[in-house]
């Protein structure tokens, strides 16, 4: 399955791209503040680093903390998991198969309200975070599919969030017959 392995590979990706941490740590005061200015030091490189990358990309669906004025957040974690079906045409119909699932994995993006009118954060996250898993170096994520994305309705007060959710494919082999 692979679930715990590809959750530390999403995250690693995460943490370790410079423009993504830019996007969610440095929130702008006016259409002028470029969150990728060079001027501004990389995140990786600002001596509290391990306590703000907590913050900053989470394990989980945890908003509890989150205040406006501090940082944007994407929260990683698992959906939904489904057998894969089978068409068996002698019976016309579907059935579930045993060795074959689909894991989901959301990332949930959370943005301030008060600076969607400025650049588009919650979108520009989006943009760079399906950019990131659909490199073609990263040969881990070859069997993830984006599945769907949508508004999340219940946010913290002060935010706006977008769902994004990737699935993947896995199987595993019979290991005999059992009764």
């Amino acid at each position: 399955m692979k679930i715990v392995k590809n959750l530390t590979e999403f995250y690693h990706t995460l943490v370790n791209n410079e423009k993504l941490l830019r996007l969610l740590y440095y929130i702008p005061m006016d259409p002028s503040d470029d969150p990728l200015d060079p001027l501004k030091m990389d995140v990786s490189q600002l001596p509290e680093k391990d306590h703000i990358l907590s913050k900053l990309i989470v394990i989980g669906d945890k908003t509890n903390d989150l205040a406006p004025e501090t940082h944007c957040r994407i929260c990683l974690y698992t959906g939904p998991r489904m057998p894969q079906k089978n068409y068996v045409k002698s019976q016309n119909q579907y059935t579930d198969n045993p060795y074959s699932s689909t894991q989901h994995y959301i990332f949930d993006i959370y943005t301030p309200v008060s600076i969607t009118p400025i650049d588009f954060r919650l979108d520009w996250l989006g943009e760079i975070l399906n950019e990131l898993l659909f490199q073609e170096s990263i040969e881990e994520f070859g069997d993830l599919r984006f599945h769907s994305g949508l508004p999340i309705p219940n946010v913290p007060q002060d935010f706006i969030g977008y769902r994004w959710i990737y699935s993947m494919s896995s199987g595993q082999l019979p290991t005999g017959y059992r009764l």
